[in-house]
């Protein structure tokens, strides 16, 4: 049995035993940051340029490119500068969020810790978000910073101000992403569930309202920024993505948020949603009970409240933090639990999550998002003085035009019909390029190609003019 500490050591001796899996994941995320801007974040740079003030920030946002920090941080790096530069925020964020997963994990004593941490470090979706200029690194530190100090505060020695705390990470995290309100949400649930436990209703209310109502008011607050911001937009409010809610798109992202959670990438399909339900094997009166509530609302309630809502922009894997990073909590308190008892298949089971984050994470830095760059490189070999290209989707203009900025490349996008010597195609990996391409009454044969493997990035092919 995992034996709980509800003091755990506090000071630099935690932290250097976490030194390792930090270091760890500090490595994989810098090598999975190699390479030029993919879509997303070419568009965020390129509005970060542009917006020069805080209401074209948060127009910006409204047209669904960003973040206020990402911008923010975006704008510092400027325009042309260095893309691992402007991945760095990012990269930080995600290692320190390992450091406050192993803390969480510390309450259990240091094995819990430790394969908390690793376990964080290597999962190839922390991965991939820690190492892409966009906000949800913020908003995973955000959260598991929250976490930590919601089980001190209920189970351990209570943080200082915990309250402020809470607000400025509910604050920050939904500056990040509007994700962070799902956590805060759940949150708040298990902070009220606890509490019933031990007092009267109205007693349970006004303590977590003492808890919890500074972060509620700090993530309505960023919310409102965020929403002023998309309806400023010319296109209206649209959170996540304008994808309309379908059954194959909702569960499509769910069972690649799972299988990037614990790394087992080969068997995405249907049968990763049984993941869901591991809150339920959580005994209530077993030794890590503590922690279901919070684990239920989490991994279980909130895809079931999407279900049941069906919003727009639900698609995307990185719709559902909150999920990754509870179930990681949850693994890891099982199987730290099952290996103090000397359950050898429990220590198999960590063995094989690692290995299996390890391998996906070598795919995803290998493919490097799909790097743009080349297709720059080659244009620039073959047209040192500038260049035109032709696009199909006007959306990979943004990508051409950052890679060309960072080498200090004449570029020129095209959408229509002109003399142009190139042409460039992409895909979001569920359609094969073409072997040869027709246009404008041209032929151009392929001369290089980006493949993405992962959560990020996309598929691009880039053909050149037969004479």
């Amino acid at each position: 049995m995992v034996g709980d500490d509800p003091n755990p050591p506090s000071g630099w001796k935690p932290w250097l035993a976490l030194a390792l899996p930090m270091a760890l994941g500090l490595a994989l995320r810098i090598a999975a940051a190699q390479g030029d801007y993919w879509l997303d974040e070419a568009w965020a740079a390129l509005f970060a340029r542009d917006a020069r003030t805080p209401g074209e920030m948060l127009l910006a946002i409204g047209h669904g490119h960003g973040d206020l920090l990402t911008i923010a941080w975006l704008q510092f790096v400027g325009w042309g500068g260095s893309p691992l530069l402007g991945r760095a925020l990012s990269i930080a964020c995600g290692t320190a969020a390992i450091g406050i997963a192993g803390l969480i994990g510390l309450r259990r004593g240091p094995g819990a810790a430790l394969l908390t941490a690793t376990m964080a470090a290597v999962s190839p979706i922390l991965v991939t978000y820690g190492s892409e200029a966009s906000g949800h690194a913020a908003t995973l530190l955000a959260l598991l910073a929250s976490i930590w100090m919601v089980d001190r505060a209920l189970f351990g020695r209570p943080l200082r101000h915990a309250a402020a705390w809470l607000s400025l990470a509910a604050l920050l995290g939904m500056l990040a992403h509007v994700s962070m309100l799902s956590g805060v949400a759940a949150l708040s649930g298990w902070v009220l569930i606890e509490r019933g436990r031990h007092m009267p209703a109205g007693r349970a209310l006004a303590a977590t309202a003492r808890l919890m109502g500074g972060p509620v008011a700090a993530a309505v607050a960023a919310l409102l920024i965020v929403l002023l911001g998309t309806y400023a937009g010319a296109d209206g409010p649209w959170i996540g993505g304008r994808a309309a809610f379908t059954w194959p798109g909702f569960l499509d992202a769910l069972v690649h948020m799972l299988a990037f959670t614990i790394g087992w990438t080969p068997l995405i399909g249907l049968p990763m949603l049984a993941l869901l339900l591991l809150p339920l094997t959580v005994r209530r009166k077993g030794p890590l009970a503590d922690r279901a509530p919070f684990f239920l609302i989490a991994i279980l309630g909130f895809p079931l409240l999407v279900a049941l809502l069906r919003p727009d922009g639900s698609a995307l894997p990185g719709y559902y933090l909150l999920v990754p990073v509870a179930l990681l909590l949850l693994i890891a308190d099982l199987l730290a639990a099952l290996i103090a008892r000397e359950k050898q298949a429990a220590a198999v089971a960590a063995g094989m999550i690692l290995v299996a984050g390890l391998v996906a994470d070598a795919a995803i830095i290998g493919s490097r998002r799909g790097d743009p760059g080349p297709a720059v490189d080659a244009m620039i070999r073959r047209a040192p003085g500038g260049a035109a290209v032709l696009l199909d989707h006007g959306a990979d203009s943004a990508v051409l035009e950052s890679a060309a900025a960072s080498r200090v490349y004449q570029l020129l996008a095209l959408e229509s019909c002109a003399p142009a010597r190139f042409v460039y195609l992409s895909s979001d990996g569920t359609r094969p390029l073409p072997l040869a391409a027709l246009r404008c009454g041209a032929a151009f044969r392929p001369i290089a190609a980006g493949h993405a493997a992962g959560l990020s990035g996309m598929d691009w092919q880039l053909y050149e003019r037969v004479r």
